[in-house]
């Protein structure tokens, strides 16, 4: 296990996976809206790289400074301000509000309850019709990757009380 030398409870693989996860849905967010904008003509669905590059820039650096720093204190402040960054927005943004909310919730609605109940909740435009599998996999997948990036990010917290 290589531990920063300021905080031998912290593993780099602990601050290591966290990064990997928040960047993964990140990047999955990205193709995502990407492919939409492409695949349904609407070019504004770009905007979410206003967000998720400053923010997987901010991820990476906070966890690699938290992990390098040189005192227990601002390992855990950095650390800690990293955590706050990945909760907002590849876990609340990305994970629960557009894959949990616009993607999932929006298919068993429309599966489950039929068109008349999709378009009362989800409208058009903004919202699709789930008729395109690569965009709806790919929505739907920004959930469970947040349920994990939940879970590895409050591992990580925990891990400094150890």
């Amino acid at each position: 296990m290589t531990t920063s030398p300021s905080t031998p409870a912290i593993s780099v693989n602990t601050h290591l996976r966290v990064a990997t996860s928040a960047l993964l849905l990140l990047a999955l967010t990205s193709l995502h809206h990407a492919y939409g904008a492409m695949a349904f003509g609407t070019p504004w669905r770009l905007h979410i790289l206003l967000f998720v590059v400053p923010a997987a820039i901010v991820i990476a650096v906070l966890l690699y400074a938290g992990w390098v720093a040189n005192t227990a204190r601002s390992a855990r402040l950095l650390t800690w301000a990293a955590a706050a960054v990945v909760f907002v927005v590849p876990i609340v943004l990305v994970g629960y509000v557009e894959g949990g909310y616009n993607h999932v919730v929006k298919n068993i609605v429309y599966f489950g309850f039929g068109e008349a109940a999709f378009h009362a909740i989800f409208p058009t435009p903004p919202y699709e019709m789930p008729k395109n599998l690569f965009f709806e996999i790919t929505g739907i997948a920004q959930f469970p990757l947040s349920v994990l990036t939940t879970v590895l990010t409050v591992r990580m917290l925990r891990s400094f009380g150890k």
